[in-house]
C-alpha cells in the first residue's frame, strides 16, 4: 500500500513525493532465531555407577507439561524393546540416566535428566555419547528434535519455542545453510543460517501480504533487496538494519516510476512504516498521506 504525492511531471521531476506504507509488525523483534543456544555441548564422562538409583527425579513442571504434549518419541521407540538391561546411572555431573547399560557405560536407548538446568534428553547411545535421533526438551519447554553425533546436533533438525519453529540442518550444535524459521506472529523466513543466526540471503513473507527478497545480515535486512505489496507496488534497492536507506526506484501501482534516494521511519504505536523520497530536503505532507494515516490509525487528531 503506498501513495505518491506532489510529483506531476515524469520521472525526471525533481519535486518532492512521500510514501506511506502500512507495516504489518516491526522486524527487530525476534530477529533472531537464538538457535546458537539450542543444544549445548552434552558430553558426559564415566558415571558413577556404585549408587542405587530408582527414577530420574522429578521433572519441572514446562519439561513434564511438554512431554505430556508430545507423547512418544517414536524415532526411537522401535530401536529396542528388551528392557531388561536397562539400569538407572548417575553421572558425574548430577544427571541421571536410565536406559541401556553394558559394561557400565551407556550403550542404546535411554533417557537423561539434568536435575540442576532441567534439561531433558531422549536418544541413543553408542560407547557412553549419545549418537542417533535425539528429542531435548529444555527446562523453559524448548524442544529440539533431531540426530546427535558424538553429543552433538548434526543433520537435519527441528527447534521450537513459545515464539517459532526453525527447520534446516545443524553442524556441531549451530544451524548452517538454508532453512526455514516460522514465527507465531505470521512472519516467515526461507533463506541462508550462519552460526545459528539468519544471514546470506533469503526472503520474508509477512501476514499484510508485503514480502521481501534480498540480503540479510544478522537476523535483519540488510543489503541490496525488493520489497513487494499486495497491490503490486514495488521498491528495489538499499536497505540497512530493516529499513529502507539509500539509492533505489519505487514503481507505483499506477507505474510511475522513482529513481533516487530512499529513507524510511517507523511509528511504533500504529506499527506504520513511512518511506520517504525527494531530491530536495523539503519534503510535503499530501492529502493522500493524510487520508492513508487516518485510514490505518495515524492520524490521532
Amino acid at each position: 500500500m503506498g501513495c505518491v504525492c506532489n510529483c506531476k511531471s515524469s520521472k525526471s521531476s525533481g519535486q518532492s513525493t512521500q510514501l506511506s506504507i502500512n507495516m504489518a509488525e516491526q522486524y527487530r523483534n525476534n530477529r533472531n532465531i537464538n538457535t546458537q543456544d539450542s543444544l549445548e555441548d552434552i558430553y558426559q564422562s564415566l558415571c558413577n555407577i556404585g549408587q542405587e538409583i530408582t527414577s530420574l527425579g522429578q521433572l519441572r513442571p514446562e519439561v513434564q507439561e511438554k512431554l505430556n504434549e508430545l507423547g512418544t518419541f517414536k524415532a526411537i521407540e522401535n530401536i529396542d524393546t528388551d528392557t531388561s538391561n536397562y539400569k538407572y546411572l548417575q553421572c558425574s555431573d548430577g544427571s541421571l540416566f536410565y536406559g541401556l547399560v553394558i559394561n557400565g557405560v551407556r550403550n542404546g536407548i535411554g533417557k537423561q535428566h539434568w536435575l540442576t538446568d532441567g534439561n531433558y534428553l531422549e536418544s541413543v547411545w553408542v560407547n557412553d555419547k549419545a549418537n542417533g535421533p535425539a528429542r531435548m526438551i529444555y527446562s523453559n519447554g524448548d524442544v529440539f528434535e533431531g540426530h546427535l553425533i558424538q553429543n552433538k546436533a548434526n543433520g537435519f533438525g527441528i527447534f521450537k519455542n513459545k515464539k517459532k519453529e526453525v527447520r534446516g540442518y545443524w553442524i556441531d550444535n549451530r544451524l548452517q545453510g538454508n532453512g526455514i524459521e516460522v514465527r507465531k506472529n505470521g512472519i516467515k523466513y526461507e533463506g541462508q543460517f550462519k552460526c545459528g543466526i539468519i544471514d546470506g540471503r533469503g526472503q520474508y513473507s509477512f501476514p499484510d501480504g508485503r514480502k521481501y527478497c534480498g540480503q540479510v545480515k544478522q537476523g535483519l535486512m540488510h543489503g541490496e533487496g525488493l520489497m513487494t505489496w499486495p497491490d503490486y507496488s514495488y521498491f528495489k534497492g538499499e536497505f540497512r538494519n530493516n529499513h529502507i536507506k539509500g539509492y533505489g526506484c519505487y514503481t507505483h501501482t499506477d507505474s510511475e516510476i522513482y529513481f533516487g534516494y530512499f529513507f524510511s521511519i517507523y511509528h511504533q504505536d500504529v506499527k506504520q512504516l513511512e518511506i520517504f523520497y525527494s531530491n530536495d530536503p523539503n519534503i510535503q505532507e499530501c492529502k493522500n498521506l493524510k487520508n492513508f494515516k487516518k485510514q490505518y490509525g495515524g492520524d490521532h487528531q
